[in-house]
């Protein structure tokens, strides 16, 4: 499923963080700035051993650890989760809240204290998440696990060590908001986004367009006359989430069918295995 192909490779990205930001996360701090060395004669300061390459990883780390830039990053990969969860397969969603939560870890994996905690607490969350979604839907209790791991993990990494004063509640507090906010406009950009989709000349490629009512009644009239039975045995593909009752699509045909079993994720292979009447039963192939 697309679904679960993003999580692993937004967990793989994650462990490959990890095991490039370990020097930063066994010491529980931030890379030792630079010092000039000076031989022991009274000779000229030696030149500063950091390599250029390093300098520019910090610079870009910084820009990415920037209040606006994190609340992008938050917002971004939100919404390319919760789409990569509504549309399975599509791929692309996924793929960039694979880079934005990437980028999120490792321009803080520089400064924070708590990177690897941080790290497991959120594939922890995309694995609570993954469950709620496909192996116990409507559980209710792994998704809002989840989301809480995800952003204790996101807010976690943030700090460089663990808020001692006023001034480091403070800024805890502020980051707690920019996180907050961003998952506020993940949320209003993915319904917004889902509204109008199907309109978007380059977007509109992920989500199937129902047919109007005028066509899916002609469509219903030539099947009561041609008679359903044809359809025993087609292969479709679930277009809706089957609780058990949803649409699926045969073909250029999208009809009304019913589950055997209590839940079918929209995107997956269904097959007809008995038609009573007006009522399609299908399974899960």
């Amino acid at each position: 499923m697309g679904i679960l192909v993003s999580l692993r490779h937004v967990a793989l990205a994650l462990g490959l963080l990890l095991a490039a930001s370990a020097p930063y996360v066994r010491t529980g701090e931030a890379p030792a700035p630079v010092r000039e060395s000076r031989e022991e004669t009274d000779g000229p300061k030696a030149v500063p051993t950091r390599p250029a390459p390093t300098q520019w990883l910090d610079r870009i780390a910084e820009f990415f650890r920037a209040p606006i830039v994190n609340v992008a990053l938050v917002a971004l990969g939100l919404i390319g989760l919760i789409f990569e969860i509504k549309y399975p397969g599509t791929t692309l969603p996924g793929s960039l809240a694979a880079l934005c939560f990437v980028l999120f870890f490792w321009a803080h994996s520089f400064v924070g204290q708590f990177t690897l905690l941080a790290i497991l607490l959120f594939v922890l969350g995309l694995v609570f998440l993954g469950i709620e979604v496909f192996i116990v839907p409507g559980l209710g209790f792994s998704g809002v696990a989840g989301a809480v791991l995800m952003f204790v993990g996101l807010l976690l990494v943030t700090l460089a060590h663990w808020p001692e004063g006023q001034e480091d509640w403070t800024e805890l507090g502020a980051t707690f908001g920019r996180l907050t906010v961003g998952m506020a406009l993940a949320i209003v950009g993915a319904l917004a986004l889902t509204w109008s989709l199907p309109n978007l000349p380059i977007l509109n490629w992920m989500v199937l367009k129902p047919p109007h009512a005028e066509d899916a009644a002609l469509m219903q009239a030539a099947l009561s006359n041609s008679g359903q039975i044809e359809l025993l045995g087609a292969m479709g593909v679930a277009v809706t989430p089957l609780r058990p009752a949803g649409k699926a699509q045969f073909g250029a045909q999208f009809l009304d069918v019913m589950a055997e079993g209590d839940y079918v994720a929209p995107g997956n292979r269904v097959q007809v295995v008995e038609i009573e009447g007006q009522r399609i039963v299908v399974k899960e192939v």
